[in-house]
């Protein structure tokens, strides 16, 4: 939910929730030998380690997963729980203990190199040789990197945009912080429901960006509140 507050002409008129053009590299061709910069093997490996990883959660939770009740996995399928040694295990692998939401792609990339290391494999087994695993066609690659972003039009204007994308619009334009203020309260869905005015505001009038969510004595508060609290 990264929120971000852009300062437009007041006549700036684009669709919300779509992604402006000049944050789009139009140079970006996908690399036509792997997906995501591995292959089909590293691939493999990663829905492994994550089906490793989740049966540590549900381990340390005490209460399976409903896929597997469902999956083909010989001895253990359809039990509720790995039993607490299966905790050992994926906590080793991540290197870390998990956090309150489970072992995340981190941890997940950590367990798939001290397994990759474990077979004896150099450290870029299964990284397209190709393009070095950046997943882009090499032939435009040296064309995507010398692009550069090119930002809406500046003015007097105020529009909060989202910054989980590339970038996009979330509010129209006002013409004062306070008007800006009072829309994003009124916001009826999504991270934003039930944010008030005199957050909003401080947002707006003060740091201006906020991550998608911070932690707190403990606990998960949206990024807005956050900043300004």
């Amino acid at each position: 939910m990264g929120r971000e507050l852009r300062r437009v002409a007041i006549d700036f008129d684009w669709p919300l929730n779509k992604v402006w053009t000049g944050f789009l590299n139009e140079h970006y061709r996908k690399c036509p030998h792997c997906e995501n910069g591995i292959t089909t093997a590293r691939a493999r490996l990663g829905d492994l380690v994550s089906l490793l990883m989740l049966s540590g959660e549900d381990a340390r939770r005490g209460k399976g997963h409903p896929y597997f009740y469902d999956a083909p996995l010989h001895h253990t399928a359809g039990m509720s729980a790995m039993s607490k040694d299966m905790v050992e295990l994926t906590t080793g692998l991540a290197g870390r203990e998990p956090s309150f939401m489970g072992h995340d792609s981190c941890d997940k990339w950590s367990a798939e190199k001290k397994i990759i290391a474990a077979a004896g494999l150099p450290k870029k087994w299964g990284i397209c040789q190709h393009c070095d695993g950046e997943a882009i066609d090499p032939a435009c690659k040296e064309a995507y990197e010398a692009w550069e972003p090119t930002n809406p039009p500046d003015g007097d204007g105020y529009q909060i945009w989202e910054t989980v994308s590339e970038g996009s619009p979330i509010s129209p334009v006002f013409s004062t912080p306070e008007e800006l203020a009072k829309h994003m309260a009124s916001t009826k869905w999504g991270a934003d429901h039930g944010t008030p005015y005199g957050t909003w505001l401080a947002f707006i009038q003060g740091p201006g960006w906020a991550p998608s969510g911070i932690m707190q004595n403990g606990q998960f508060k949206n990024g807005v509140a956050a900043v300004v609290s």
